[in-house]
């Protein structure tokens, strides 16, 4: 279970075509993959260049092109707990739903207290949806609503789940979906507005 969807593409590297394409699901199309593609590789070859004065430079990502990005280009990438992704950007806000296997992220979740998740198994829908804040290259994302199969789950749950799920020799506390990140590439800020995502630079 993926903490911040929407991160995920901008920490992702950039990944070149492959020859044979299944068809896209409804919604997503190859053409808005590589539009945002040629977008990541261009931010790629700036990263050398010398800071411009004046207004920052800003790049649109919008809806169609993340997702398409996410589920096509990455779709190999991605966790196999995690499928059909699908990220609505707002005001200040994203919200992202896919379908996730309890089943294999129960398996990888050792705790000893009760959890109504434990209750459900196969792939069922989940909900995120939280507020980004951020500025001078570094931010965080406030969750304010967390939904298994329909079901409110507190948050304090789903960051322990991910932490456990996510625990790694060189990591033991696993990956904390509350703490604050540095923004990727340089993006000194992430402006969020219904359907596309600004990335200044």
């Amino acid at each position: 279970m993926c903490a911040a969807w929407l991160a995920l593409v901008l920490l992702a590297p950039v990944v070149s075509a492959d020859d044979v394409r299944p068809v896209p699901r409804a919604g997503l199309s190859w053409e808005e993959a590589e539009s945002l593609n040629r977008k990541l590789e261009a931010i790629e070859r700036r990263r050398d260049d010398p800071p411009r004065k004046g207004r920052p430079d800003t790049v649109t990502v919008t809806e169609s092109e993340l997702n398409s990005y996410l589920n096509l280009t990455m779709g190999e990438k991605l966790p196999k707990e995690v499928k059909d992704l699908d990220v609505r950007l707002e005001h200040e806000h994203l919200q992202a739903t896919g379908m996730v296997d309890l089943d294999k992220v129960k398996a990888k979740v050792s705790s000893t207290s009760w959890n109504p998740l434990m209750l459900m198994g196969g792939f069922v829908p989940v909900l995120l949806r939280g507020r980004l804040v951020n500025q001078d290259g570094f931010g965080s994302i406030i969750w304010e609503d967390v939904r298994v199969n329909a079901w409110s789950v507190p948050i304090a749950l789903l960051e322990q789940m991910v932490a456990s799920a996510t625990r790694k020799p060189d990591n033991p506390g696993g990956f904390d979906i509350s703490a604050p990140f540095r923004l990727p590439y340089q993006v000194r800020r992430v402006r969020l507005e219904p359907g596309r995502a600004l990335l200044e630079f």
